[in-house]
């Protein structure tokens, strides 16, 4: 696919807004229809549709109108969009020429805002030569909609991440500048690709440069698995620089010994036959100390679909050792909370006891003093009895007896009262429509909640349920 970049120093802002509504709408429609377009864009419709004729024009978005009438945008579409982004940022000025071309990718030859060389790479996921990405990567994962542009994006986030962190820690890779959508922006290396060179000056020295890369690789948890010829590259100075990331996986992989083997089986095959070097390795996996987790910084995987149930077993299986930690932390607090609540019962305890025994004293000082006022109240009463005469005793015993009269009369007016509190009143036997409405009333100004009362009122029978309307009555009342 060539990229001519010559319009898009004529792209207007509303042309670049409609690009980027299209492509927001993808996120939903595989074809964004333009009433969606004009929402997002918030272009007129008479203008919308001309920038959309216009674009169609430069081959930016293709339109769909058999089935459905939308549009979505082209790779080129997609291009322009990240391009733009670079200019503003002066990432890339100028665009030269096209540098390779691979399987899931474009290379382009580029100026940056200093006037150096930089290099600008595509993801093109889709070709006809890669399109067993469902099986060979883990951009999908549990996804059942996608699109490649979309996937050509997760691509580059990816292949970005490892570029860096590779970079940050020593690695001989090119240097990372910029990313945006599905474009990277990295250094330019003045080299060649290893596949490309017919004769080495120092055949020995390279191989071992190669050689101690993969092992540096496996000890910092990555393996690169694709180690050969065609993402090596060679200075003229014989160094030897990596690229291409997409497909590394962790050490800790269930197949971490098949790829390991199988970069080593690409550089001595290679050695042997283009050089007809008699140079061969026998490094091991399980012999190389891991220094540094890269792999967990990065989140290294690359596993493919097959393995998905494997890798399902050993996130269970770490699941179940964190479950078991923290079973164990949870058992050691609560053998301390224990502990702590024994020594608090123990203190507490004898609190109580202090407290009762001051209880105890307090209430034997009172009955003393209870003993001491009724023995005066006796000797006051026996002196009262000498003096006073047989007709006062007579006298008492007639008040007392009307005393108890008017007790009895008392608690009998109290019972009734409450039993008129508690139960139905006879005199109620029938509420009318117009005493429904009056309560819903009164209940709605005092409380200002909704009643709702059953009907089951007969316009001439009267009520069927007297009991029970009667009782929410009062209730509400």
């Amino acid at each position: 696919m060539r990229l001519d970049t010559s319009y898009l120093a004529y792209l207007t802002k509303d042309e670049l807004r409609v690009l980027v509504a299209v492509e927001m709408g993808m996120k939903n429609h595989e074809y964004v229809p333009v009433s969606l377009i004009e929402k997002i864009s918030k272009v007129k419709r008479a203008n919308a549709y001309q920038i959309l004729q216009q674009l169609l024009k430069h081959k930016l978005v293709q339109h769909v109108a058999k089935k459905y009438d939308g549009y979505r945008l082209t790779y080129l579409g997609y291009d322009f969009l990240a391009l733009s982004a670079f200019y503003k940022r002066g990432t890339i000025v100028q665009v030269l020429s096209k540098v390779g071309v691979g399987k899931e990718s474009d290379i382009y030859k580029c100026i940056n805002s200093d006037g150096n060389f930089v290099i600008l790479k595509l993801a093109r996921l889709g070709r006809t030569s890669f399109r067993t990405i469902k099986n060979k990567r883990d951009y999908i994962k549990n996804r059942t909609q996608y699109n490649w542009l979309y996937l050509s994006r997760l691509a580059s986030i990816k292949e970005y991440a490892y570029m860096e962190t590779c970079y940050k820690n020593g690695f001989p890779t090119p240097k990372p500048y910029d990313w945006n959508r599905h474009a990277i922006v990295m250094s330019f290396i003045d080299g060649y690709t290893l596949c490309s060179i017919q004769e080495l000056g120092d055949v020995d020295g390279v191989f071992i440069q190669c050689i101690n890369l993969i092992e540096k690789f496996a000890s910092h948890g990555l393996i690169h698995s694709d180690f050969n010829e065609f993402n090596l590259m060679i200075t003229e100075q014989q160094k030897i620089l990596v690229i291409d990331f997409p497909q590394m996986v962790s050490t800790q992989h269930l197949n971490a010994e098949f790829y390991f083997q199988r970069d080593l089986d690409c550089i001595n095959i290679f050695f042997q036959r283009r050089f007809k070097a008699n140079l061969h390795s026998d490094l091991k996996l399980k012999d190389i100390k891991v220094i540094k987790h890269l792999d967990h910084e990065v989140k290294a995987s690359g596993f493919i679909k097959s393995e998905l149930n494997d890798n399902k077993e050993l996130e269970i299986l770490e699941a179940a050792l964190q479950e078991q930690q923290q079973f164990q932390e949870e058992n050691e607090n609560e053998k301390f909370q224990q502990d702590d609540d024994d020594e608090d019962n123990i203190g507490q305890d004898d609190d109580d006891e202090d407290n009762q025994d001051e209880e105890g004293e307090q209430d034997d000082n009172d009955e003393d003093k209870q003993d001491n006022q009724d023995d005066e109240e006796d000797e006051d009463d026996e002196d009262e009895e000498d003096d006073e005469n047989e007709e006062d005793e007579e006298n008492l015993n007639n008040q007392e007896d009307d005393q108890k009269q008017q007790e009895e009369n008392n608690n009998q007016e109290n019972k009734e009262q409450q039993l008129q509190d508690t139960q139905i009143p006879k005199n109620i036997t029938k509420i009318t429509e117009l005493d429904q409405k009056n309560i819903k009333k009164f209940v709605q100004k005092k409380f200002r909640k909704k009643m709702v009362i059953k009907k089951n009122i007969n316009k001439t029978k009267g009520i069927e349920d007297n009991k029970t309307l009667t009782e929410q009555a009062l209730h509400y009342l």
